[in-house]
């Protein structure tokens, strides 16, 4: 795997999916930066990455935090974006537009920001892989607003693909995944969510942070992928 001393930033990299992708790419040899808005959780996640890495705080919702990021870190060749901090979850007809507004703020623009600070340190013929999920993939009610967002940035992804050639830029959109955003449930209340929704899938499970890894890991070494979508999904489309 020609990872080997190559610089991958990823924002959102202190839990969950991110820090999954940072634990494998640093285990294949990659230099892994993580960023997040939390210095307690960037601390903890550093300590489970075995490998070369750092930890840098940012808000992608502040434009100067960004530029403190990205002055602090440098020359990168590749960019993952797996951060969210909002989400307009609710039936369609009781998420107001303020709602909507915010997670735009919190996802789609924050994302957009992110990429425009990287550019000029971000290797030409690098690559940027973003996480949507699979709500835009998927109809299902009660989440309009996290498929309007994550659509979004999947069309904005595919534009860029050719707008920012030979820098390659793809989407991983997963399905149902075992992360910290669900501590908030009770545990009876997640255990049942998950067992009902790994009866439907193809595979008979739901998926692990491990699984969104290994497809950010592919996106980045294959050379020969751009604009792509990928389904990481148990088959749920």
């Amino acid at each position: 795997m020609p990872l080997n001393n190559q610089r991958i930033l990823i924002v959102g990299g202190s839990s969950g999916m991110g820090l999954a992708a940072a634990q494998l790419l640093a285990s294949a040899g990659a230099e892994v930066l993580i960023a997040g808005r939390s210095q307690q959780k960037l601390t903890a996640a550093m300590s489970s990455i075995e490998g070369k890495a750092s930890a840098h705080p940012v808000d992608f919702s502040d434009e100067s935090s960004l530029a403190k990021l990205f002055s602090a870190v440098g020359n990168i060749d590749h960019l993952v974006l797996a951060a969210s901090t909002q989400a307009a979850w609710g039936p369609f007809a009781s998420v107001s537009p303020d709602a909507l507004r915010k997670a735009l703020e919190g996802k789609l623009i924050g994302y957009w920001s992110t990429i425009q600070a990287a550019l000029p340190v971000l290797r030409r013929d690098g690559s940027i892989v973003l996480l949507t999920g699979g709500a835009s993939r998927t109809a299902i009610p009660g989440t309009a607003g996290l498929a309007a967002v994550n659509g979004a940035i999947t069309q904005m992804a595919q534009t860029l693909a050719k707008e920012l050639a030979p820098l390659r830029v793809n989407v991983v959109s997963p399905g149902l995944v075992d992360t910290p955003a669900y501590d908030g449930m009770s545990a009876a209340a997640k255990a049942a969510m998950f067992e009902d929704a790994a009866s439907r899938l193809p595979v008979g499970r739901t998926g692990l942070p491990s699984d969104i890894a290994s497809a950010i890991l592919f996106l980045i070494d294959n050379t020969f992928t751009t604009g792509a979508l990928l389904d990481v999904d148990g088959g749920a489309r």
